[in-house]
């Protein structure tokens, strides 16, 4: 077996950092959507639990799996379960036309932008500390 297994990847969090980013990312698609139909009669406002992904997550068997052309290659293929995207079917709010509140929808964008900024740099700094073990620096 090569140096590189399926245990440094599951082992050094890079699954859970993947997965944060994915899940923000569909958050950012839901809450972008709600934006834009802001003043849509009858939208109804989508939104992605970030605490129950991770609950999600969390809870599940972590598993990375790649696909492989050599005996050599790490094996197997990435577990690619989507983030649920809800629908908010409760009543307009203030603004009489659907149930979203732009200054809600808002801070929530900025939230989703700090977990994400967050996440793909300490994803960055995991890969450079496995690119510098590669080359034997600490």
């Amino acid at each position: 077996m090569g140096i590189l297994d399926s245990k440094l990847i599951s082992g050094s969090k890079i699954t859970l950092f993947d997965r944060v980013l994915d899940v923000n990312s569909a958050r950012h698609r839901a809450v972008a959507g709600n934006i834009t139909n802001v003043s849509t009669p009858g939208y109804k406002r989508k939104y992605v639990d970030f605490d129950l992904e991770m609950k999600k997550l969390l809870s599940s068997k972590p598993a990375i799996t790649l696909e492989t052309t050599h005996s050599n290659h790490i094996s197997g293929k990435k577990n690619s379960k989507n983030p649920s995207v809800m629908t908010d079917n409760s009543d307009s709010n203030n603004n009489g036309v659907n149930n979203i509140d732009i200054d809600q929808e808002m801070g929530e964008l900025s939230e989703n932008q700090i977990i994400y900024t967050t996440a793909a740099r300490l994803l960055a700094n995991k890969f450079q500390g496995i690119k510098g073990a590669i080359r034997g620096r600490t």
